[in-house]
Formats: structure tokens, C-alpha cells, sequence
């Protein structure tokens, strides 16, 4: 199975069926498995606010929901997270990891350390600032972390990520 089919059969094991969503380049992998998928409820929105506060109405309203946005977008919503961990509105966040291979690169001759690494992605200690947890999943291996990923958010009521890197060795910028 692939991985996005992997992925939305873990969020129905663990109650989820709506995905607030964003389109972004990373998580394509996923798009058609949520899409075509007649259990998952797909709601698109423009701004990754908005995902957070459509995502934590679910939960008020009684239901289980997941974000789905880059990482990127990700720092954008920051003022809807805080709501959300300050209302302890469990939810699962799916971040795509825009980025993470080329992270993982070798330095490159001649190259700036500044921009070399990990410490040119702000990700992880965006994360880290608001004390949210996450896991990385890297592989189809890693999809086993959904479950534990939504038993963490709906047992501490604060969010939890999930970085999401490319299924499909997709190039950022191609």
C-alpha cells in the first residue's frame, strides 16, 4: 500500500475522518488517497489559520479532525495554535517537511555554513517554541506513528505533528 493510503487508513483507525487541508507540493502523495477515499471528509481552505480553527470547531463540534499543511504554512498559523494549545483543543497536525531530504544533504564545497543542515529550517524549534510534539515519518515504516501521534494529542488536549516528507522523492522547486 502506499504511503498516503497508509496514512489515511491510520487516521480512521484513530476516529479521524475530516482533514482540513491546504494544497502544498510536499504532501501530494496524499492528496489522491484523502480525495478519493469516501470516508475521509476533505475540507480546503485558503490560509493555514483557518485549517487550525475549522480543525479545532471539530473537535468542539464533536469530532476527530487532522490539519494538513507544509511547513512552510505551518509558521503562519502560529496565532491559531497558540488558541489551540492555550484551549487544550487536541488535533493532529500533518506537516509537509518541505525541504527535509535536501537538509539531510552533504555540505557542499564552498558553501555558507550558515545555510548547511539542519539549522536552516526553523520546523523543528517552531515546534519545539509552542511545545508540541512530533514525529517524523520518512517511510512507509513510520506510518505506525499516526496512532501514536493521535493517542498523545487526544490524551495531553494539545496538538501533535506529524512531519511528512515526500513519498515520492518529489525536488522542491520542479
Amino acid at each position: 500500500m502506499d504511503r498516503g493510503k497508509a496514512i489515511c487508513q491510520e487516521l480512521k483507525k484513530a476516529g479521524i475522518h475530516h482533514i482540513v487541508w491546504l494544497p502544498d507540493s510536499e504532501t501530494h502523495f496524499i492528496h489522491a488517497a484523502m480525495l478519493g477515499d469516501p470516508e475521509m471528509k476533505v475540507v480546503q481552505v485558503c490560509r493555514e489559520g483557518e485549517a487550525v480553527a475549522i480543525c479545532a470547531g471539530l473537535h468542539l463540534g464533536g469530532k476527530r479532525g487532522a490539519v494538513l499543511v507544509e511547513n512552510q504554512g505551518l509558521f503562519d498559523s502560529g496565532n491559531e495554535l497558540k488558541w489551540a494549545i492555550r484551549l487544550n483543543l487536541p488535533m493532529l497536525l500533518l506537516v509537509g517537511y518541505l525541504g527535509y531530504k535536501h537538509l539531510q544533504s552533504p555540505p557542499q564545497a564552498g558553501a555558507s555554513s550558515l545555510f548547511q543542515g539542519r539549522g536552516q529550517d526553523y520546523t523543528e524549534p517552531f515546534l519545539r517554541a509552542f511545545d508540541i510534539s512530533y514525529y517524523l515519518v520518512n517511510s512507509n515504516e513510520d506510518v505506525s506513528l499516526v496512532e501514536s501521534a493521535c493517542e498523545e494529542a487526544w490524551q495531553t488536549l494539545k496538538p501533535v505533528a506529524l512531519l511528512l516528507t515526500s513519498a515520492d522523492d518529489y525536488v522542491p522547486g520542479t
